[in-house]
Order: structure tokens, then sequence, then C-alpha cells
């Protein structure tokens, strides 16, 4: 049977051994391994033991391998078990590191819910949704993530949303009601309730420049009428006209003024 015939520290590593068996290499070990198995020199040892030292060494290398990839920021079970997958630790190893990361809390989900939400309210102008959306990516349990996204909720300051929306405002043109219904798209999909994202427009002022809207109108009505008059006349190019600006918002009223202003009438 083979024996130790040396055990000797790495070089770079001074946690972990080279074992050797009758004068030949035979693998690297790490401390925890020595210590469990208590191996030493001249010691004898027999096949089935090997075999359960080679399978700890590799539980062992997946631990590693683990906590380098934790020691970066917060991971998820699913994150870890992904990222071991990626490194080729076996199945059964990786069950065995991710119940040890869990008996050393280096993997709580609770722990990684309320550092994500910290994190987005604080630095983000995301809404509980793309939050929720996150935290399910990457496995958080849904008891969890209710918990979680019913305190996001309630910590967001509205002031925050209401920040949000006006920056949004700001990048938007047209009439009044085509920029507020612009303003909620972009709330939501930003992750805000519809009832939140409500709440922040009635804070807003969409008043907007009689003299730019009429400006804005012309433009408008130039583009649409140019369009159209490639596939229609008359009666017809009048009516698709105004249609097509009542689509972007613009109201019945000053449409008809703005058409008899050009010129351009449906009687």
């Amino acid at each position: 049977m083979p024996k130790i015939t040396k055990i000797e520290v790495q070089k770079k590593n001074k946690e972990r051994f080279n074992l050797f068996l009758d004068g030949e290499f035979e693998m690297g070990i790490d401390i925890d391994t020595l210590v469990k198995f208590n191996l030493k020199k001249d010691q004898v040892v027999e096949a089935a033991e090997m075999e359960q030292i080679q399978k700890y060494e590799h539980y062992r290398l997946g631990v590693n391998i683990a906590i380098q990839y934790l020691s970066y920021k917060k991971r998820t079970e699913k994150e870890v078990r992904q990222h071991l997958e990626k490194s080729e630790i076996s199945d059964v190893a990786i069950q065995q590191v991710i119940d040890y990361c869990y008996k050393e809390k280096y993997i709580n989900h609770n722990d990684y819910a309320e550092s994500l939400k910290n994190t987005m309210i604080n630095t983000t102008d995301k809404g509980p949704e793309v939050y929720k959306q996150k935290l399910y990516q990457v496995g958080v349990e849904p008891n969890i993530i209710n918990h979680f996204v019913t305190i996001y909720e309630e910590e967001q300051p509205l002031e925050a949303v209401v920040n949000v929306a006006q920056k949004i405002m700001k990048t938007k043109k047209g009439p009044e009601s085509k920029v507020k219904q612009k303003v909620l798209q972009g709330l939501i999909q930003k992750g805000y309730s519809m009832e939140v994202a409500n709440q922040a427009m009635s804070e807003l002022d969409f008043t907007q420049d009689e003299a730019m809207m009429d400006d804005l109108l012309q433009r408008d009505l130039e583009k649409v009428y140019n369009k159209q008059r490639r596939k229609h006349d008359g009666q017809m190019l009048v009516m698709k006209t105004i249609e097509s600006l009542m689509r972007k918002g613009y109201k019945y009223d000053k449409i008809k003024d703005k058409l008899e202003e050009s010129g351009i009438s449906d009687e």
C-alpha cells in the first residue's frame, strides 16, 4: 500500500501542501484536509482512504473558490452555485459548499435583500418593481422578496420619485397629454407602481409655453401633411392629417386653427 514519503509547504501558499506517495507527487492539499485526516510522513494510506482525501480536497477547493467569490460582494445561493459550476466543481461538492456557506453565514438572502435595497434607494432612480426583478433573477425566495419590496416602497421617499419624473419630463416635448403619457410610461419602466407614479406626477407642473407649442404644432403639421400627401389628397388628406396630429396629443380645435392658418381646410 502507498506510504506518505513527504509533505511540504507550497512556496506560493503557506496554507497548502504537496503530498508525496512513495516518492512521487500525488496531489496538493490545504491545511484543513491535512488536519482532518491527520496526515503525516510514513503514514500508510489505503485506497479507500485516499479516495476520501481526494473527495474532501475537492470540496475544500470549492469552499476556497466560493469564499474568494463572496469576498468581493454579497452573493446569493444561485450565484455561488453558478460560479462553482463554471469552476467544474462536482454537484455533490457544490451542495456541501453551499451548506457550509449557509452555516458560516457567507450566504444570507435577507442580508442580501437588505443591502441591495439600500444601494438601489440611495444610488439609483429605480423603483420597487426593478428591485423585485433583480432579487428574482438571483434566486431569492418569494417570501423574502415580498417582505423587502414592501419595505422598499415604504422607505423610498416620494420626493425622489418626483425628481425622477421631473428629469423625464424635461426630455419630452409635445402636447401636455402626450408628455404626461410619456412621463407615466417612463416611471413605470423604472419600476414604480401606477399609484406612486400618479402621485409623483400630481406634484409636477405640465403647463407649457403657448408660443413654443404653436411652433411645435406648425412643425408637426408640416411633417404629417407632407407624409400623408404621398398617399392621400383632398378631404381624405386633411382628415388623415388631423387624425395623425390628434394621436400626437394635439387638440382638435388647435389643429383646425393651424390648418386654416396654413391655408388648409377640411370643408
